[in-house]
């Protein structure tokens, strides 16, 4: 059905969305609204530097991650190159978009409460984006859809996929070698070939294949096809494709260091071999994407009722402060919260014997400690009732921040280069901690001359899991009460001795058993002296 539109009026379906009348062939109001963004984002930049900063941290350290120093240029060059579009399209400050710098705003506080690195950073994007579409309005934004959500690309996101991508891999290259008529013996992430010893670690998960396949396929398919499903499609192959190329790429290093004797690719070479490989399959997928490729999008027609109006240029003050206080405010609620939990120093209480449990020397454990870093104290002693010593190890957090927080990608319990301690199981164990039977996990490994089992959870203000995400959400919930953000990784551990696993086995459920009880006392009493 038509629809008569007044001249110099918005459609109707715009005037659903934006709040002011827009400006359409006035050029004096477009620069405006042009200046006014980009003073805005300069200022979030600034106002949110911590979070911006810590971004190009892990660009700067992370192979992984290095194209975010290239998303931001590049989602400038591709509005740049469709800037004639923005003469055809409305801009008026937006009441959605503001919402949307409160949601994200939002967001971004529960990730900084939480110590989630990931959430604040998306969801500073999000304001980013929020703040572009309260000052040019829905139809901007709609416009330029795929240059402003392409920023989003910035965010370093995709560690929590190490474990899993690896696990597939080493799965992967088990099967294939054994396909081949070669025998494997496999402990954990430890592959032994009549040849050698090969190990997957980070770099063999395909993760940064991955990272990199999204990003280029996203634009490839941006540029190259105007079809949604089609765009979509070619999203979808740049994803799946470079794990099943991943696969393939480690199955023939190891084989081709097989077949030579470990003259070829059993070094830093079979890195530079990935690479080829991977640039391989990447033009392979342009190769054949371009078969379907279509014409380039025309700038959208000129609507009607395009007569010049400076309405937008009247309350635009007003409506950028309004988003700006969207946007802005939630450093100073992140202040208030932070002031409100800060604590001392960390003092431990004292862990009393229970039973037939004493203290005994360290030395009687092999030496070994997990890959946590940014505690504020941490506690050990070592333990015996038997034949088998018990370790306890507590690294204790308070006053969390980027780079001193529990959980982050970075903490481990035996990270998969360690240069003495290779892990040989894990998996999940119910351990009854006093009174109580808790979820914890359990992980074994061994060394050229031991065995180890250690046993580990979560604390966090008095809460015990082994979930990442969980304990992210009980952080969150307890500085939100303004009640701080005291956590821990509680380890306990026990070595493999004459008694073999059992008796490993034995000595820890034991031990959780009649210490478990002043082991939550002590956490208890170290959070409230």
């Amino acid at each position: 059905m038509l629809q008569s539109v007044r001249p110099g009026a918005m459609p109707t379906h715009l005037q659903a969305t934006d709040a002011r009348p827009a400006t359409l062939g006035d050029p004096r109001a477009r620069r405006l609204h042009l200046a006014v963004l980009a003073l805005g984002l300069l200022w979030l930049l600034f106002w949110y530097r911590d979070t911006f900063l810590a971004m190009v941290g892990i660009w700067d350290r992370s192979d992984t991650f290095a194209h975010g120093f290239v998303i931001a240029p590049i989602s400038a060059w591709l509005v740049w190159r469709r800037r004639h579009f923005i003469d055809h399209v409305p801009i008026a400050p937006s009441l959605l978009g503001i919402c949307a710098g409160l949601v994200a705003g939002a967001a971004w506080l529960l990730g900084e409460l939480a110590s989630v690195d990931a959430v604040s950073q998306f969801a500073f994007v999000g304001m980013l984006v929020g703040f572009v579409w309260a000052v040019m309005g829905s139809a901007v934004v709609r416009t330029y859809a795929f240059p402003i959500g392409f920023l989003f690309f910035m965010v370093p996101f995709g560690e929590f996929l190490f474990p899993t991508m690896m696990q597939w891999t080493a799965d992967f290259i088990i099967w294939a070698v054994r396909a081949s008529g070669v025998p494997v013996y496999a402990e954990g992430f430890l592959l032994v070939i009549p040849s050698g010893r090969w190990q997957v670690v980070e770099g063999c998960s395909g993760v940064r294949y991955l990272m990199a396949s999204i990003v280029v396929g996203s634009l490839y398919a941006y540029l190259n096809y105007r079809s949604t499903q089609k765009r979509l499609l070619f999203v979808a192959a740049s994803i799946v494709l470079p794990v099943f190329a991943n696969w393939l790429r480690a199955y023939g290093i190891v084989m081709l260091g097989h077949l030579t004797d470990n003259r070829l690719a059993a070094g830093a070479d079979h890195l530079i071999y990935g690479w080829v490989f991977f640039g391989i399959i990447i033009l392979a997928l342009f190769w054949i994407g371009s078969r379907w490729q279509e014409d380039e999008e025309d700038a959208p027609a000129m609507p009607v009722g395009s007569a010049r109006s400076s309405g937008a240029r009247t309350g635009g003050l007003g409506w950028l402060a309004v988003a700006v206080v969207a946007v802005g405010l939630w450093v100073p609620v992140l202040g208030h919260l932070e002031r409100q939990g800060e604590q001392g120093p960390v003092r431990f209480a004292a862990l009393e014997g229970q039973g037939a449990w004493q203290r005994t020397e360290a030395g009687e454990l092999p030496p070994w400690s997990p890959s946590y870093s940014g505690m504020r104290d941490t506690f050990r002693s070592t333990w015996r009732a038997g034949s088998v010593p018990v370790g306890v190890y507590i690294g204790y957090y308070r006053d969390q921040g980027p780079g001193r927080e529990l959980i982050n990608s970075e903490n481990r319990v035996l990270i998969s280069k360690d240069p003495v301690w290779r892990m040989t199981a894990a998996g999940p164990v119910r351990v009854q901690l006093g009174d109580q039977a808790q979820a914890w996990r359990t992980l074994e490994m061994a060394s050229e001359h031991a065995r180890m089992v250690v046993w580990y959870a979560y604390w966090i203000g008095g809460r015990w899991t082994t979930s990442d995400h969980l304990a992210k959400v009980y952080l969150a919930l307890s500085r939100l009460r303004g009640e701080g953000d005291d956590s821990a990784v509680v380890m306990l551990h026990a070595p493999q001795g004459q008694g073999g696993h059992a008796a490993t086995i034995a000595a820890l459920e034991d031990f959780a058993r009649e210490m478990g009880g002043p082991l939550q006392a002590m956490l208890d009493r170290t959070a409230n002296p």
